[in-house]
């Protein structure tokens, strides 16, 4: 694990709201979907257990080889770009949380640029940007 991953993610803490049903309306395949109320089990031994607290789609590009946020983020935007209107539509009428993650392990300093375009996209979609950086 070398290099920066991109994580985009969708959430509602709103019950009423079913995540797999928006999961099929947005056409692109979640790595991850969790569902309000749903019992997760992790730790080493997969012994500590929570309720998850809200339901969440989570898209991600996997880890690339690379330094700069920019071209980790663009591989990002093209996994959503091919839905992106039918993305915007259904963040608005469900009212969904998002948040872009990148998540830097890397033996050196990673080069953090968002450039405008990607900016706007993000605007767009109402979204937090949350950095993990972590040294390998």
């Amino acid at each position: 694990m070398n290099g920066i991953m991109i994580e985009f993610i969708l959430w509602t803490e709103d019950p009423e709201i079913d995540i797999d049903s928006i999961s099929g309306i947005i056409n692109i395949p979640p790595v991850e979907k969790e569902s309000m109320g749903a019992v997760k089990y992790y730790g080493e031994f997969k012994n500590l257990k929570r309720v998850v607290d809200a339901s969440s789609l989570v898209y991600s590009t996997g880890y690339i080889n690379t330094t700069e946020v920019e071209q980790a983020l663009r591989e990002m935007i093209k996994i959503i770009k091919p839905e992106f209107n039918n993305l915007l539509g259904i963040v608005n009428k469900y009212n969904l949380k998002t948040k872009f993650c990148v998540v830097t392990a890397l033996n050196e300093k990673p080069i953090i640029y968002i450039p405008s375009d990607i900016i706007e996209i993000m605007s767009q979609l109402h979204s937090e940007i949350d950095f993990d950086i972590y040294i390998t």
